[in-house]
């Protein structure tokens, strides 16, 4: 999960008026080679944002932190099936969250042999940078991993290539996931993911950084945020970190574009990624890089962990949408930078939310892989394995037993605060994926300097019927 340009002229206030009214509102226009610090601040609403409950920073968390409600799920039996040529030997292969994501693997997978004798699970752990084409060669090639941690699942699906969850998890396991979460893992009626992991995210600001800048309070608007990283910029640092490189652009995407009133989708299965309000979103960031300048140097080729997530984890940038395993990051780089985390500002009335992005666990039909299968992810899901991933990764969990063990740690209260709020990627359309991957490639060049935002958009959007 990882990750500036020449200068537009700003002339005399009246040209700069004639300028904008030639180019309409920049959403309108679609290009941003018209973009001037008048078009930019229309793009801005001085409406004041809606009340969001406010977060504590993750070191200071309240020991009540509240749970989402989870109802009863369903019952259901494991559908584990012995066939006459039952595999013993498995294969994992799933993303390199931190450092320590294949020690904790590998060494799961030696307490799962020492119990089960005569099982072997070979492990491949995969950078996120690279997991994409990776597994597109697998899948190409025909070589299916039996178990898949990814965080797309519904283009294998609809491909039949998956397993039914039914077949891979006890009843109590099924029973045991937040409903939502389960929800988000089923495809055409039928569940065929498990839901692996969660996280949320925040507005991350350094405390240190707002004091040298004489900014009292965290932003609640996007008009609050350009004005306090242009106070940040002053006091000599970045001031807003912008990671549209191919890691994980689609989550930043997302962030802006919910928090001024776009979206994905208007219907299931009908993008409106080059929705008038997308344009102007695409814009803003835009004017973010090249005319306010408050961004790091060259954001549509910045990855989110190394290009922002660590940089602001050394004190150099004022402000990132941080995600709620940050803290786990910042702990293994020897952060000492002091931190408080916010809800994400909106563009004026939009109501605050929050994205959640939930990754899966599924596995391929290879033949007679379904008892060890289901042996191994059984042992995964027991309490003590499944928190002990969590903590070690810095992730929010999918299921009930688990969010009741961490909802005291200091450092997963706040971010399950935020769950109710939480919005989700349209994963459960397979045409999301090809989507998704047009974002991480394409998004990026919406913010060099004359970009036309809504032909890049229009591209994207267009990706969903290819």
């Amino acid at each position: 999960m990882t990750r500036n340009v020449p200068k537009a002229s700003i002339v005399a206030a009246l040209a700069a008026v004639a300028a904008f009214t030639l180019a309409g509102c920049a959403g309108s226009s679609g290009g941003s080679g018209a973009l001037t610090t008048a078009s930019c601040d229309a793009l801005l609403s001085s409406s004041p944002a809606p009340s969001a409950a406010g977060l504590t920073s993750p070191v200071a968390a309240p020991a009540s932190a509240a749970l989402p409600a989870v109802a009863k799920a369903p019952a259901t039996t494991s559908g584990s099936v012995k066939t006459a040529a039952e595999q013993k030997t498995i294969t994992f292969v799933g993303g390199a969250y931190t450092d320590t994501t294949d020690n904790y693997w590998t060494d799961l997978a030696t307490k799962f042999q020492a119990a089960n004798p005569g099982y072997t699970v070979n492990v491949n752990i995969i950078d996120w940078n690279n997991i994409d084409q990776q597994v597109a060669t697998m899948i190409q090639t025909k070589q299916y991993p039996d178990i898949l941690n990814e965080n797309k699942f519904s283009g294998y699906a609809s491909n039949d290539l998956l397993a039914p969850a039914a077949d891979l998890v006890s009843s109590s396991v099924q029973k045991d996931f937040i409903p939502s979460f389960k929800n988000a893992s089923v495809y055409n009626g039928t569940q065929y993911a498990l839901p692996f992991i969660t996280s949320t995210r925040a507005l991350f600001y350094n405390k240190a950084a707002f004091a040298k800048a004489g900014i009292a309070n965290p932003p609640t608007t996007w008009k609050e945020l350009v004005s306090d990283a242009q106070k940040l910029k002053k006091a000599g640092y970045v001031g807003y970190g912008l990671p549209l490189g191919s890691e994980e652009s689609q989550a930043e995407w997302a962030i802006w574009m919910w928090a001024n009133g776009g979206d994905w989708e208007s219907a299931p299965g009908k993008f409106t990624v080059n929705s008038t309000k997308n344009v102007d979103t695409l814009n803003v960031l835009n004017c973010l890089a090249n005319v306010y300048k408050v961004t790091e140097p060259n954001p549509g080729q910045t990855n989110r962990t190394d290009g922002v997530f660590h940089p602001f984890a050394d004190g150099k940038i004022g402000m990132m949408m941080g995600a709620s395993f940050a803290p786990s990051l910042f702990k293994g780089w020897n952060s000492t930078v002091d931190y408080g985390v916010a809800p994400v500002p909106v563009n004026g009335n939009i109501k605050p939310t929050t994205l959640g992005v939930q990754d899966y666990l599924m596995s391929f039909k290879n033949p007679g892989n379904t008892a060890a299968v289901s042996k191994f992810l059984n042992f995964f899901y027991e309490k003590d394995n499944y928190t002990r991933f969590l903590t070690s990764q810095g992730f929010l969990p999918a299921t009930k037993s688990a969010s009741d063990a961490l909802v005291d740690n200091p450092d997963f209260g706040p971010f399950l605060n935020l769950l109710p709020s939480a919005r989700f990627y349209p994963s459960t359309d397979p045409k999301f994926p090809t989507v998704q991957g047009a974002v991480q490639n394409q998004i990026g060049t919406g913010v060099a300097s004359g970009a036309d935002s809504k032909s890049i958009l229009d591209g994207i959007n267009g990706a969903a019927t290819k």
